[in-house]
């Protein structure tokens, strides 16, 4: 005998939900994509040619440095920039300025505006210093003392360049390459 409380057939219907979420992020560590930004590149660049001007005048013989000519002034300033320059890489690459909340864009043109000029004055002590390397009869270091010019020269384009596109983008109000605004 049948229940009248309960029907002889029923109906279920189930309904089932899929979401996916897909989220794309770099690696914790290193954001690859800020070294395919031109910043990015520019810093890299900044520190390739800083890297072989503190080399050339690394290698030659602290012994001559009374010469004159200034090396110390260019040592100082290659090797200081690039530290200072890896920093930032440091902090832009692993997003780590996230974290600490300065002026980013803003210290990123003070800095580059003083390691142009101080790139600038380097370049001019160590080309004066390959003209007085030439003087000397036996002097091998003339060709040493030329690439540290040269190269010093190419530091200080790549600096002035990134100096004058974050005072571009600073003025502008924008971001820095990693998405920080210019007041943050």
């Amino acid at each position: 005998m049948a229940d009248p409380g309960f029907p002889d057939s029923h109906t279920t219907t189930a309904t089932t939900t899929t979401t996916t979420t897909t989220t794309t992020s770099s690696s914790p560590f290193c954001d690859i994509g800020y070294f395919l930004t031109l910043p990015g590149i520019l810093k890299i660049l900044q520190l390739f040619f800083g890297l072989i001007t503190w080399a050339c005048v690394a290698s030659y013989p602290y012994r001559y440095y009374s010469l004159g000519g200034g090396q110390h002034w260019v040592m100082f300033v290659a090797v200081t920039c690039w530290i200072v320059t890896l920093l930032l890489v440091i902090f832009y690459s692993t997003s780590l300025y996230k974290r600490i909340a300065l002026p980013w864009l803003f210290l990123e043109l003070v800095y580059g505006a003083a390691a142009t000029l101080l790139y600038l004055i380097a370049f001019a002590v160590q080309a004066g210093t390959t003209h007085t390397r030439y003087q000397f009869a036996n002097s091998n270091w003339y060709n040493t003392y030329a690439a540290a010019a040269a190269f010093a020269l190419f530091t200080t384009i790549c600096y002035a360049v990134d100096a004058f596109l974050a005072f571009r983008n600073w003025q502008s109000g924008g971001t820095n390459t990693g998405g920080n605004t210019a007041n943050a």
